[in-house]
Formats: structure tokens, sequence, C-alpha cells
């Protein structure tokens, strides 16, 4: 990534990320961003960030701020493209991990902090994904109302109990459904999250800080269980690295 960055102003094509409100959640940001500049680093071409101040762009940051661009019209031959333009060929395929482009802001870290125990300092991971369907929310505000993801609720018992002597932290897009496994099984940690999708516009500025804080706690645990297809869950062991083990 350095030695992208050292070059970066010698190179003559130029590639601008436009992600706005509705374009997708946290991950689809990240996971976007980082398969488009796959491609720039391989063919010497400067990619920028468009700022389109939406919140989540206040709490996951670029570790280089000459990759953020406002106004697209200094460079008016760029090619400018947003998610859909890679819909179908987006992969998770990176040759440097998520930490050495973005990092986590102080507020996410302290907002972590306040939600998760502070003398658990080992744990392994859940998410799932129920999907838009489920958000408790008002529907009128959600885009994809019949999203729903396949889970098997018999592997997470499974997994949870195989793993008895271990924290368990598990993320999930519902509250209820939180509740329900934290009810169950004493080695379950949750948040007591306000939880939002931040690609809706009814979303709040807290709920867009504890979805982040939540991918910020996800990113630092030993390994994470992917109980449903997210891309939440893949960007955040990507972020450091860390074991995922996808069972769906």
């Amino acid at each position: 990534m350095d030695k992208y960055i050292d070059q970066f102003d010698l190179f003559e094509k130029i590639i601008i990320y436009n992600f706005e409100l509705g374009n997708g959640g946290i991950g689809d940001c990240i996971k976007f961003f980082m398969f488009i500049l796959e491609v720039c680093m391989k063919n010497s071409t400067r990619l920028y960030y468009k700022i389109n101040n939406i919140e989540i762009e206040k709490y996951i940051k670029l570790k280089y701020d000459k990759m953020y661009i406002e106004n697209i019209k200094i460079f008016p031959t760029a090619q400018v493209v947003s998610p859909t333009t890679y819909y179908s060929t987006v992969t998770y395929d990176y040759s440097i991990d998520i930490k050495d482009v973005f990092y986590f802001t102080d507020e996410v870290k302290i907002s972590s902090r306040c939600l998760f125990p502070r003398d658990v300092h080992s744990y392994i991971s859940i998410h799932l994904r129920l999907g838009d369907k489920y958000l408790e929310t008002d529907k009128q505000y959600v885009l994809v109302k019949n999203d729903t993801r396949h889970y098997v609720e018999e592997k997470i018992f499974k997994f949870i109990e195989e793993n008895y002597t271990k924290n368990i932290f598990f993320c999930c897009d519902n509250n209820a459904y939180k509740l329900k496994i934290k009810e169950k099984y004493n080695n379950i940690i949750i948040t007591n999250c306000d939880i939002g999708h931040t690609s809706l516009s009814n979303t709040t500025k807290k709920q867009v800080l504890h979805g982040i804080s939540e991918l910020y706690i996800l990113t630092n645990s030993e390994m994470i269980f992917a109980a449903s297809r997210s891309g939440f869950s893949i960007i955040a062991s990507k972020f450091n690295n860390i074991p995922l083990i996808v069972d769906i």
C-alpha cells in the first residue's frame, strides 16, 4: 500500500468511488472500495473516495487523506463508479489487510468500550444477519422489504455449546433474537445497541455509531462464526485477518 501511495500522483488514469446513502451498509462501503482499490493498484490507477458527508464517513476513515476528494469536477475525464457497477464481479480477494487502508476513529473505540464489558479481553464472535425484513424499524424506509438470509439455528446452538468455556459475542441485526440467544446461554455477550441499517434514510446518528462499534468489536475477536450470508462478518474478519468460519 505504501508503494501505491508513493506513486499515486504519477498515475494518469483516475477512478472516483462514489458511495451514497442507499448504496448499502458498512460492509458494502468497505468491500467495494477494497475491490476497486485492488484493481487500481494492479493497473496504476489513482483511486479517490468522494466525500458525500454521510454518517459512516465520520467513523471509518481512510489512512491516506490524499485519496479523498470533494469536487469530482476537477477531474472531468475521471471514471466515476458506484457499488452497482460491480455487483456481479465483486470479490473479497484482497492482497492487503483492510487495516492498511481504513481505520476506526477514537469515537468508535470509546463507544465500543461503553457497549462491551471492559473485563472481557478474550472472546470469539457469532454474526447473524437475518435480513432487512426483520429490521426493527419503520418498514416504509426499508429498501428491500423481503430480504431474508438463510441460517440454521441448530448450527448456532451447536457452535455455542461446543465453545461453552469461551466468551462469545453474539451480533445480530434483530434485538429480539439477540435477547433470545442471551437468555438461552450464559456465556453469550450482547451489546445494548440501538440497531439500525446504515443504508436507510431514517437511521439515526446513534444507530450508525453503534453499528460501526459492533463491527469494531467483531474485528477484535479471536475468530468469527458467520451464521448467515453477510459482508459484515467477512469484512470484520479481513480487517485484522482473523479466522472466519462460514457454516450456512
